[in-house]
């Protein structure tokens, strides 16, 4: 029996409900995650000599996480593949921030207290989801990862040239790229805390939390920001 045929025989199971799942669902769930990491060019493909040059250690492992957020009845599947990268010291330098709870209790009472700014322009809130947001993040280890089957190569192993979920510093990565992003846009960064901005010019204030993304501030500068 070769791997195809084992591949289509395989059973799957959803990793938060362990409610068996729809082979072919899952299957075009994984292939829409491949284009992803395609697009994102989330790794390139190295011979395993060097991850054991570079490391002195084999590649990263890999598994697949297959979840429903749908039902039975209207499917909605979601499959990500993530390093198996696991903890074996403790390094606080790979930590990322988050904002306490109190940071977006103060945007949403701001929000309830102010329906104008000083010009007279209407305040609006907004929230943003970053889909797949560690993959707009580089890498900033030398990190290898075993592929999977979806992109098997004899011999060949990953390299991440961006973040991939399951890396210990795939959180800081993703955080360092944000700052970035909107410190080049105008905003100052917290000094209480390191996740939240504020534009003077424009009136924006941002609380960022991993890949969810909460501003308050005029309704045309919340665009601009979008």
């Amino acid at each position: 029996m070769d791997v195809g045929e084992v591949m289509d025989e395989a059973k799957y199971w959803d990793d938060t409900s362990g409610e068996e799942l729809d082979p072919e669902l899952v299957k075009t769930a994984r292939e829409d995650e491949m284009k992803q990491f395609v697009k994102h060019g989330v790794y390139v493909k190295v011979p395993m000599e060097e991850c054991l040059k570079e490391t002195g250690k084999p590649p990263v492992g890999t598994r697949w996480v297959d979840i429903n957020k749908g039902d039975a009845v209207k499917p909605e599947y979601r499959s990500r593949l993530v390093a198996q990268e696991l903890k074996t010291d403790k390094r606080e330098d790979l930590l990322a921030a988050t904002p306490p709870l109190e940071a977006l209790k103060l945007l949403l009472v701001m929000f309830s207290r102010m329906q104008f700014d000083s010009t007279g322009r209407v305040m609006g809130l907004m929230f943003l989801g970053v889909a797949r947001a560690y993959f707009h993040a580089l890498a900033k280890r030398a990190v290898f990862v075993k592929l999977p089957h979806e992109d098997h190569q004899e011999g060949m192993r990953g390299r991440l040239v961006n973040a991939m979920y399951g890396t210990r510093d795939a959180a800081l990565n993703c955080e360092e790229a944000y700052v970035k992003l909107f410190e080049d846009m105008g905003f100052k960064r917290g000094l209480s805390n390191p996740c939240i901005f504020w534009h003077p010019g424009r009136e924006v204030r941002v609380v960022v939390h991993g890949d969810d993304i909460t501003l308050m501030g005029p309704v045309e500068e919340l665009h601009w920001v979008k």
